[in-house]
């Protein structure tokens, strides 16, 4: 089959149904079908059809839209990915960073710290704040006054997702709502956008570079009974997997666009705590706004896209779970090289091996990189030093069993063999190893 930017295959198309189920597979919107259509369709004519064949095989999800319509989904284009999270990253995922923590008790508290700075910063810069990923570490680590609007997002921010934590028992209820969301704008809203509860005038959302309108929110009147909807909805079961609930959660919360500022951020932050209630505890560890903030413009098209689409949330539940696989992805690779480090450095402290700074710098190296090897030349080059010095560096990394030296020709070359040596291979994470099998 071919890939979704490409024509259709002429002997693809044997019968109405098989060009359901092509669109449906790579899950095309109404205007990408419009130039995929074959010769003697018609889009008006197919769509209407089109869509009722979807929602056949789809849910219904008892949320509204701005007509009176309910939201639904369609889970084929997705479920892989759904199994995907299921099977390896809530499982397999979560034993890893489990053994690396009983290996290196004090990573966990690190890698926590980390995920919530990196899910403050980034979900802030999404909405336009302006700052750095070390300045904001620096706020929140030094407990540092905002000096800025940008700042107080981000501290904002943090605040919010460790209420989460500390609050992951209590049911997502109106007032846990307007507790977060007052915690997400402290000091960040201009007059105009207080408001006693819910926002009390007509909102829409403004492209400044474009100089257009990208959304238009319900009614300010209709906002209570949408939020009363959503609420209840989350309180309730339906047949829906929980990665499926929470992305429709994060949705509809924009959606509503229930506040005139803060939205966004409020919304992922209950994405955040939905599913570290349903079980999904290693989201503890990863930052999906990290990987947001990265493709911004699609996070938009999946929102703009379900909007334009019959309300279809397929859309954005795929672009959600493909998020939150790449962000497990990201970590679990992150893990592999700066926990690695951590691993071998609580090595060296535990069996008092001293090393030089350079020495220290090279095993970093080694594992920040991924390389396995190197020559006395290139090590001598690498750290300015003489042949001999590099020599003795590296003689003294293989005597305390980090490298294993042979000869190859007439050099010898001094290869990486610290994580292995030390039980920690299956450390080396990479996504075929988690994600293709």
């Amino acid at each position: 089959m071919s890939e979704p930017n490409e024509p259709i295959a002429p002997e693809e198309i044997s019968d109405l149904d098989k060009l359901y189920e092509i669109f449906t597979t790579r899950y095309l919107t109404k205007r990408e079908i419009m130039y995929r259509l074959p010769p003697g369709f018609k889009l008006n004519e197919f769509w209407p059809k089109f869509i009722e064949y979807r929602k056949k095989i789809g849910k219904k999800v008892p949320l509204l839209d701005q007509l009176g319509e309910n939201f639904w989904l369609c889970p084929t284009p997705y479920q892989e990915q759904l199994d995907i999270i299921e099977k390896h990253a809530k499982h397999t995922a979560y034993s890893y960073i489990d053994a690396i923590f009983k290996k290196v008790p004090k990573s966990e508290k690190a890698l926590i710290m980390d995920a919530l700075i990196d899910e403050a910063f980034n979900s802030s810069v999404i909405e336009g704040a302006f700052s750095t990923k070390k300045r904001s570490k620096e706020l929140i680590e030094k407990q540092i006054k905002p000096v800025n609007v940008s700042e107080q997002m981000i501290l904002n921010n943090y605040k919010a997702l460790e209420y989460v934590l500390e609050n992951i028992h209590k049911e997502i209820d109106e007032n846990t709502v307007l507790e977060v969301y007052r915690i997400i704008t402290q000091h960040t809203l201009d007059k105009e956008s207080i408001c006693e509860k819910y926002r009390d005038d007509s909102v829409i959302v403004w492209d400044y570079t474009n100089q257009r309108t990208i959304y238009e929110g319900p009614p300010h009147t209709e906002v209570q009974p949408m939020m009363d909807d959503l609420i209840h909805f989350i309180q309730s079961k339906q047949n829906l997997h929980p990665v499926e609930k929470a992305s429709i959660i994060h949705f509809y919360f924009v959606y509503t666009h229930p506040f005139f500022d803060g939205n966004g951020r409020t919304a992922r932050v209950f994405q955040y705590m939905y599913l570290l209630q349903h079980g999904y505890e290693f989201f503890k560890f990863f930052s999906i706004s990290t990987v947001i903030n990265e493709q911004k413009n699609k996070y938009y098209k999946a929102i703009q896209n379900t909007e334009d689409n019959s309300s279809d949330l397929t859309y954005f539940i795929e672009f959600n779970i493909k998020m939150m696989i790449d962000s497990i992805i990201n970590v679990l690779s992150r893990l592999g090289k700066e926990y690695g480090r951590l691993l071998i450095f609580d090595y060296l402290e535990r069996n008092v091996i001293l090393l030089t700074i350079r020495q220290r710098k090279c095993l970093a190296y080694f594992i920040k990189t991924e390389r396995n090897y190197i020559t006395i030349s290139e090590y001598e080059k690498k750290y300015k030093i003489s042949y001999e010095t590099a020599r003795k560096d590296l003689n003294r990394l293989e005597e305390i069993g980090l490298f294993k030296k042979r000869k190859v020709g007439k050099k010898y070359i001094y290869k990486f063999i610290g994580l292995e040596k030390l039980g920690l291979g299956q450390f080396a994470i990479t996504k075929q190893l988690y994600f293709n099998n």
